[in-house]
Parts: C-alpha cells; sequence; structure tokens
C-alpha cells in the first residue's frame, strides 16, 4: 500500500452533464461551419439538428482521456472514427448522438493528433468531419517507497518471470473489439479513498522505476472487488510483481486491471456484469500492505482511472 502527501484524496465522482447551447451557439456553429466546413466543436450540446463534435476537455494531458461526443446531421450516422493511429469505436446513445474515449499515454508525443469521423446517410452520401486535439505534457509528481530487496533486484529466473507477467498483461490489453460492452454511468471497484494517483514517478529503494499505471485504492485483506462496467475477462493471472491479476475487457479498446487480490472469483473468458464481485482485496506480489491498484488501458496504454470516472462515472 502506498501512502504519501496525497494520502486520504478522495476519487473524483462527478460526471458532468451537457447544456443546451442556445442562440449564441446556433450562431457559433453557422460562422464555424461556413469558414471551416465539416462540423464545429461545441463545448456543450449543439444546438437542434447541427453537426458538431464536443470535447470534454477541450484537450488532452499524457496519461488523460477525453470524452468524445459526435451529434450527426438528421439523416447521418457514423460510419467509422479514428485518433491519430488508433481506432475510436463511438456508442450510439439514446439522444441520437455518439460517445466514446480517446487518449494518450504518459510517453505520448506532445502536439495536435487528428480526430476523424466518418458519415454515411440513408441515400448512401458520405461526409467526413476531422478535427486536430491539442496533446500537452504534464509533469507528475515522485514518491519514494522502501521495499524489500528481493522486490527490486531480481536474479535472472524472477526477471524471466516478471517480463513473461508483465508481456501477458499487455497481450490481454492489446485487443481492440468493435463491440462495446460497457453503458453508462461507470462504478467504483471499491468505494473508498485513493492512496497513490496516477502518473507518479516511483522510486524503490531510491532507483527509478516505470510510473504509477493506476490508482491504489485503499481496501482491507477481504474487502470485496466489483467489475465497474460490464465486460470480458480476459486474463487472470498470478503474476510476481502485482499478485493475483485479473483484466476486464470492456469493449473498444477499454480494459480495467485489478491487482493484489487475495482472492479471484471469476474466470479468463467469463462475461462479468456492472458491480458484480470478480474477487477480494488483499497484499499479494509486490505490496507494502493491502489495497487494490485499480488500471486503466485505452487502446494499449494506461490512461488515468480518476479521469475516467470523472468524465463517465458515477
Amino acid at each position: 500500500m502506498t501512502k504519501g502527501v496525497f494520502s486520504g484524496m478522495k476519487p473524483a465522482m462527478m460526471m458532468k452533464k451537457f447544456k443546451g447551447a442556445g442562440r449564441a451557439a446556433v450562431g457559433i456553429f453557422l460562422f464555424l461551419n461556413l469558414f471551416f466546413g465539416g462540423g464545429a466543436v461545441f463545448a456543450s450540446a449543439p444546438p437542434e439538428n447541427a453537426e458538431g463534435i464536443i470535447l470534454e476537455p477541450k484537450l488532452l494531458f499524457q496519461g488523460g482521456i477525453c470524452r468524445v461526443t459526435v451529434y450527426p446531421q438528421e439523416g447521418y450516422k457514423v460510419k467509422s472514427a479514428r485518433f491519430a493511429a488508433n481506432p475510436l469505436i463511438l456508442k450510439k446513445m439514446a439522444d441520437g448522438g455518439y460517445t466514446g474515449i480517446i487518449g494518450a499515454g504518459l510517453k505520448e508525443r506532445p502536439g495536435r493528433k487528428r480526430l476523424t469521423v466518418k458519415l454515411f446517410s440513408d441515400q448512401g452520401v458520405s461526409r467526413v468531419l476531422s478535427r486536430k486535439i491539442l496533446v500537452k505534457q504534464k509533469k507528475y509528481p515522485e514518491e519514494h517507497l522502501k521495499v524489500s530487496k528481493k522486490m527490486v533486484e531480481f536474479p535472472p529466473p524472477i526477471l524471466r518471470r516478471v517480463l513473461a507477467d508483465q508481456q501477458a498483461v499487455r497481450n490481454a490489453c492489446s485487443r481492440v473489439t468493435s463491440m462495446i460492452y460497457w453503458d453508462l454511468p461507470f462504478i467504483w471497484p471499491v468505494n473508498s479513498r485513493i492512496l497513490s494517483p496516477f502518473g507518479l514517478h516511483r522510486f524503490f529503494n531510491g532507483q527509478p522505476r516505470s510510473p504509477h499505471s493506476g490508482v491504489d485504492l485503499r481496501a482491507r485483506t477481504g474487502t470485496v472487488i466489483k467489475a465497474p462496467n460490464h465486460g470480458r475477462v480476459v486474463l487472470v493471472r498470478d503474476c510476481y510483481l502485482s499478485g493475483n491479476t485479473v483484466v476486464i475487457d470492456h469493449g473498444g479498446g477499454l480494459f480495467t486491471l485489478y491487482a493484489h487480490l487475495s482472492q479471484v472469483g471469476v474466470k479468463k473468458g467469463e462475461m462479468v456484469k456492472k458491480g458484480e464481485v470478480i474477487g477480494l482485496a488483499g497484499a499479494t506480489g509486490r505490496a507494502t500492505g493491502p489495497h487494490l491498484h485499480w488500471g486503466v488501458s485505452l487502446n494499449g496504454v494506461r490512461v488515468d482511472p480518476a479521469m475516467l470516472m470523472e468524465l463517465f462515472g458515477s
């Protein structure tokens, strides 16, 4: 369990709601459509019958995510979408719009990345919405931890196991399915406090290691851990560092990971529902105490789980 200046931080549990744009937004939409074409980018829901893209927030930071909502013109549907080099799977909403998630890894190169959405009409007419989204650098704080020497310096057999574990997790999180299993809102796997936030530059016994790829949530051994949304279990593995580990595929390139479990209650290939118990918290693997390490992977890179909950959670 990782403690420090961040101990006791409350997880964000607010889901922002879109509001109507009104006359001013209608004028902005017409101006942008006239001079730039291809639809406008709105800060909130576009005016009725207007075509546009909502970005929340308006830019991406390294390790962050952005909620994308697309409102096609009447008679048009989304055919496909991409952000940078990755496919973007959009989920149809009840109001006729489409929503999805884009993200940037901690090592993502800053700069503008292109978001492209292809539309088609019932008459077979195609349209393309295209926007550039700014990815900005973000500096994360440091965290210094002391653990047993055997958990930092690995003899060759243990190192081979660690590398095999890491590859197994990467493989499990690499597939992008066209099916989206999740619905809104997401829920926290355990209702507690964040002990250690995402992105910390970690030092074990003074030696630099990879940044913290998830959030550590306070949880005593035996605390029930729940699936934050519907999905398919794609990995159940006893890893040297993360202990008993579970990975769930929520569709569209979105995965969640649960580490240090004392017990696992699901099997690989099993479908789970939002709120279903998937295991019990513990301190297996490299851990200084019982807690839940919760990670989120999007298109093969780790992003901040707290931000997922801020944008898509309850």
